[in-house]
């Protein structure tokens, strides 16, 4: 980094002394243009390294990748898990009227979120009366798999 100011200090300083020695007409003019340029070229030298090194730390190859941190990513499905879990008790409660209490089972598969299971608790049939509860069941199943699909194990419980 000294060397490189000291280069450009030694650059403009040279600069100045030829632009002081330059006659004032048309070549004068001419010449102050290519050494403004050759100040700006010293300038601009270390720029091409920086752009080959960028990106680039120190011991690490060309090319390297960064590994991605495990336990932020579990916990970040953790928290999309919780997420999906009260948007279901949400849905349950608006549209079939029942309280439920869902737990979403999920793996992570080459830092993928997956969903593998679905377990419902009915807490409450809401409006619902006794001898609807096979009915409610059915309902809550049919739109559990409508949601999460064929490969999701879906459980629903009373």
């Amino acid at each position: 980094m000294r060397a490189y100011i000291l280069g450009v200090c030694g650059a403009v300083i040279l600069s100045a002394f030829l632009f002081l020695l330059l006659p004032r007409g048309k070549t004068g003019k001419f010449i102050g243009g290519v050494l403004k340029l050759f100040c700006v070229a010293v300038m601009l030298l270390p720029v091409p390294q920086m752009l080959r090194s960028f990106g680039q730390w120190e011991g690490a190859e060309s090319g390297a990748t960064v590994p991605l941190d495990s336990d932020f990513i579990a916990a970040m499905f953790e928290r999309r898990a919780e997420r999906e879990e009260e948007e279901l008790a949400a849905l349950f409660a608006s549209e079939p009227g029942v309280g439920v209490r869902a737990d979403i089972s999920w793996a992570e598969e080459d830092y993928a979120y997956r969903v593998t299971g679905v377990s419902v608790c009915i807490e409450d049939f809401g409006i619902y009366g006794e001898d609807r509860h096979i009915f409610v069941i059915e309902q809550v199943e049919g739109r559990l798999a409508a949601l999460f699909g064929e490969d999701v194990e879906v459980n629903v419980y009373v």
